[in-house]
């Protein structure tokens, strides 16, 4: 099989070192496709993908561009799923996942547990939201951004204030939860492929810091969910539509689970060192079974 990596990342990065490593290793080749190498073409009613550099046929779609994916390659995901090629998540869950008050929109609706949000566009809203989560310190965070970036604590209405002003684009709207801090809440990063939690991580922040992504220095360590925590997991990425995700879960200090989010490609370099496991080959795994025959079929 010819698995196609959607991705502005060079081979250097680990997730696409390590999926092309595992493709290898189990018979298949995975290839890079940078969005900017990529035609789009309508042709009469058929519709096609040219791709520089790719000596085949694409069997299947597996995209790697985290919520901050523009509209040229959210729309060359949807070309490649019209023109026939299965994708791995697809279009409608990337649309969903890249922005985070959709999410919780979405999770919400379908029954999970998310925390009390806010999603607000200029300084009177925020002050209400505020109000309404029981005061400062509150969480902000940007609706598509990710690794940590552009999620912050805002500890008064002087910083709020600023913050509107100055350092966000109001017709993107910014989110607003309450802040938990980390000495009274459990983070918990579950992958899931399909219908089950294939590994888990209980995160920790750096010193100083109250995010707990690998990316920003937080530390990781494997742990397993009970059954609630599994099926929770499993639940939230089955109602974003999502096939392969990253979901992360706060316990907070009564031990209730709430859902923050679920990632639609997540990093996998914390899990694979502190599991020792081949997320890797998990992940190449998966997508060859479910879209063996040129076909992708839902989770059960």
């Amino acid at each position: 099989m010819h698995i196609g990596i959607l991705s502005a990342r060079t081979a250097r990065y680990h997730p696409n070192r390590r999926l092309i490593e595992a493709a290898a290793q189990a018979g298949h080749r995975a290839v890079l496709l940078h969005p900017k190498n990529c035609i789009s073409n309508i042709s009469a009613d058929r519709l096609s993908v040219e791709i520089s550099g790719a000596p085949q046929k694409i069997d299947v779609l597996l995209p790697r561009i985290g919520a901050s994916i523009n509209q040229y390659a959210l729309t060359l995901v949807r070309h490649f799923e019209l023109s026939g090629i299965p994708v791995v998540n697809d279009f409608q869950s990337l649309l969903l996942t890249r922005n985070k008050f959709l999410s919780l929109q979405t999770l919400a609706r379908n029954g999970i547990p998310v925390p009390e949000s806010y999603y607000v566009s200029n300084i009177k809203n925020f002050e209400q939201a505020v109000s309404r989560l029981g005061g400062y310190p509150v969480v902000a965070k940007i609706i598509n951004s990710r690794q940590g970036k552009g999620v912050m604590v805002v500890e008064s209405a002087i910083i709020a204030k600023f913050i509107m002003d100055n350092l966000m684009d109001r017709s993107q709207g910014l989110l607003l939860q309450q802040f938990i801090h980390p000495d009274r809440r459990r983070d918990i990063r579950a992958l899931v492929l399909g219908d089950r939690v294939v590994a888990a991580m209980e995160l920790k922040p750096s010193r100083g810091d109250f995010r707990t992504n690998i990316h920003l220095n937080g530390k990781g360590r494997t742990t397993t969910l009970d059954k609630e925590i599994q099926e929770l997991a499993v639940r939230s990425s089955r109602a974003l539509g999502l096939k392969i995700s990253g979901t992360d879960i706060i316990l907070d200090a009564h031990g209730a689970p709430w859902v923050i989010e679920a990632n639609y490609s997540p990093g996998f370099r914390g899990l694979e060192a502190a599991a020792g496991l081949d997320v890797a080959s998990n992940i190449i795994q998966y997508v060859v079974q479910t879209c063996g025959g040129n076909r992708c079929t839902s989770p059960s």
